[in-house]
C-alpha cells in the first residue's frame, strides 16, 4: 500500500473516533521551499579529433574518475540507406555482423567481450547502424581491436540470421499488438509518407524473403571507413587506444561516400483513425512540423515544448492529467531528426473523455499564443531544463551520445557547452513566438487508436481534415 494510500485509510477510520475537547490551535503557517540555486554553466573537457587517411573519425574524451571507459563505433549506415522493400535489412545486417567474423566464433566474441566485463551491444537506427561496449580502463585498447574485427570482417553465419529473423518476426508481432506503437506508427506513416521514416516495420513477407546475399549487399553498398565514427569517452591510456585504433582501423578501404537523405515531414491537416474496438482507452498523437535543432530557434522550441508539454509540471499534463484527470502520463516532444523536426503530444486517453481531452490540448496551446507564461513559471521550468540536461551529461555515456548528436547534426561542440546559457536567456515573450510561429492547431495532423462506436463522434471537429 502506497504512503498515500495508507493516509486515506487512517483519516478515514479516524474520522469516526471521538476526539478529546482541546482548546483550537492555530495552524503553523506553510513553510516555503527554498529558491532554487542559480545554474552554472555545463563545463566539458575538450574532446581529442582527428581523421585518419581513409577517413575515419576519432573522437577521444578523458572524462571522469572511475577507471572504465565507454566506447561506440557509428556507422553511417541505417534505414535510411534501405531498399523501400527491404525494411530493416540495415538492422539484421547490423546485428548479423556479431555474430561471427572471419577470425572469432560468436561464442568467442561473447566470451571475450565478457573477459572484459562487458558485452557488445549493436543498435540499428534510422541514419546509423552503433557498435558499443563499456569496459575497464585497462581493456580500451582490446575493446576497440575487438569491435574493430566484428565491423570490419564479419563472416555473417547462415544459422544466426535464421535466429535474427526468428527475432524480428517476433518483435513484429509484438508490436502490432500494442496500441501505442499503432499510433506511432500510424502517425509517422501520415507525417513521412513513402520515406524512411515513415517505414517503421517491414511485412512479414519482407523479413522471411532476406538472404545472406542480400545482408552481404548492403554491408558492401553501406560499411567503409569514411562512413565510420569512433568515440572513446572515460578514463584511458591515450596513446594505447590511439596505437590501437591506427591498427585495427588504419587499413580498412575508405568504402562508399555517405548518403544521408534528409526526410521532410508533410504539412498537415491530416486525420487518421485506428480502429480498435472495445478499446478502454484511445491512443492519440497530436502534432505538426516545426524547425529543425540546427534552427536559430532550436533552444526557444525546447524550452516552449517543456512548458507546454514536455515536462511533468507543464500545462497540458497539469490541465488533463493533474485538474480533469482524462490520461495518466502525457507527453509533448521534439523528435529532432536529421534536418526534420515534429512537436508532437502524445498520451493514452480514457475512451469516453477522448474528444474533451484533444479540446483542452488545444485550448491551452491558444491559452500560450494569446499570453506569455510569467517570469516565475518560465524561471521553473528553466531550471528543469538545466537540471535535465546535466543529468544527461553525468556519464560517460551521456557524453558520448550527446558528442555523436552534436557531430551528426553538424553542430559545434557549442551546442553543448553553451546550452544552459541559451535556455537561461529564453524570455516569456519568446517562448509565447514560438507557439504562435509554429503551433497552428488549424493545420496539426492527428492520430487516434481507439474504440470507433464511441470515440469517432468526439472527433467532428479534427476528423474532417484530409484523410
Amino acid at each position: 500500500m502506497s504512503i498515500r494510500s495508507l493516509a486515506l485509510v487512517l483519516a478515514a477510520a479516524l474520522a469516526g473516533v471521538p476526539a478529546f475537547a482541546q482548546a483550537p490551535t492555530q495552524a503553523a503557517p506553510k513553510e516555503l521551499p527554498p529558491a532554487p540555486a542559480p545554474s552554472r554553466p555545463f563545463q566539458l573537457a575538450s574532446r581529442t579529433h582527428y581523421v585518419l587517411a581513409n577517413g575515419l573519425q576519432v573522437n577521444l574524451l578523458q572524462y571522469g574518475t572511475v577507471p572504465k571507459v565507454s566506447i561506440e563505433i557509428d556507422e553511417d549506415a541505417g534505414k535510411v540507406n534501405e531498399d523501400p522493400h527491404h525494411i530493416d535489412l540495415s538492422a539484421i545486417a547490423a546485428e548479423l555482423t556479431g555474430e561471427g567474423t572471419t577470425t572469432r566464433s560468436g561464442e568467442q566474441i561473447a566470451r571475450q567481450a565478457g573477459d572484459m566485463g562487458s558485452s557488445l551491444s549493436i543498435q540499428g537506427d534510422e541514419y546509423q547502424s552503433s557498435f558499443s561496449m563499456d569496459v575497464l580502463s585497462g581493456s580500451a585498447a582490446e575493446a576497440v581491436s575487438l569491435l574493430a574485427d566484428v565491423i570490419e570482417h564479419p563472416a555473417f553465419p547462415a544459422k544466426d540470421l535464421e535466429r535474427l529473423r526468428a527475432d524480428h518476426l517476433r518483435s513484429r508481432a509484438t508490436s502490432l499488438a500494442n496500441p501505442g506503437f499503432l499510433a506511432r506508427q500510424r502517425f509517422a506513416e501520415v507525417m513521412y509518407g513513402d520515406q524512411a521514416y515513415g517505414r517503421l516495420l517491414p511485412t512479414e513477407a519482407m523479413l522471411k524473403s532476406y538472404t545472406l546475399d542480400d545482408v552481404r549487399g548492403f554491408y558492401t553498398a553501406n560499411y567503409g571507413a569514411q562512413r565510420t565514427s569512433i568515440y572513446v569517452v572515460g578514463r584511458f591510456d591515450d596513446k594505447a587506444v590511439r596505437a590501437a585504433i591506427d591498427k585495427s582501423f588504419g587499413g580498412w578501404p575508405r568504402g562508399p561516400a555517405a548518403q544521408s537523405p534528409v526526410q521532410t515531414a508533410g504539412s498537415g491537416p491530416k486525420f487518421a483513425f485506428v480502429d480498435q474496438p472495445g478499446a478502454a482507452q484511445s491512443n492519440v498523437i497530436f502534432g505538426i512540423a516545426v524547425a529543425d535543432v540546427t534552427s536559430p530557434d532550436t533552444t526557444q522550441l525546447q524550452v516552449m515544448n517543456s512548458l507546454l508539454g514536455g515536462s511533468f509540471g507543464s500545462r497540458i499534463t497539469s490541465n488533463i492529467r493533474e485538474q480533469k484527470g482524462y490520461t495518466y502520463s502525457p507527453r509533448s516532444g521534439l523528435s529532432q531528426g536529421y534536418g526534420t523536426n515534429v512537436w508532437a503530444e502524445n498520451a493514452a486517453i480514457t475512451t469516453a473523455s477522448t474528444g474533451p481531452a484533444i479540446d483542452e490540448i488545444v485550448k491551452e496551446i491558444k491559452r500560450l499564443q494569446d499570453a506569455p507564461p510569467t517570469a516565475a513559471e518560465l524561471g521553473g521550468i528553466q531550471r528543469y531544463e538545466d537540471g535535465v540536461f546535466v543529468l544527461r551529461n553525468s556519464s560517460r555515456q551521456g557524453i558520448l551520445n550527446n558528442l555523436s548528436f552534436v557531430d551528426f547534426h553538424h553542430l559545434s561542440d557549442d551546442y553543448l557547452t553553451g546550452y544552459v546559457q541559451r535556455v537561461d536567456a529564453v524570455t516569456p515573450e519568446q517562448v509565447q513566438a514560438m507557439a504562435k510561429k509554429y503551433l497552428d492547431t488549424a493545420k496539426m495532423s492527428l492520430v487516434v487508436v481507439g474504440d470507433p462506436a464511441i470515440v469517432k463522434p468526439q472527433l467532428s471537429a479534427y476528423s474532417g481534415a484530409a484523410k
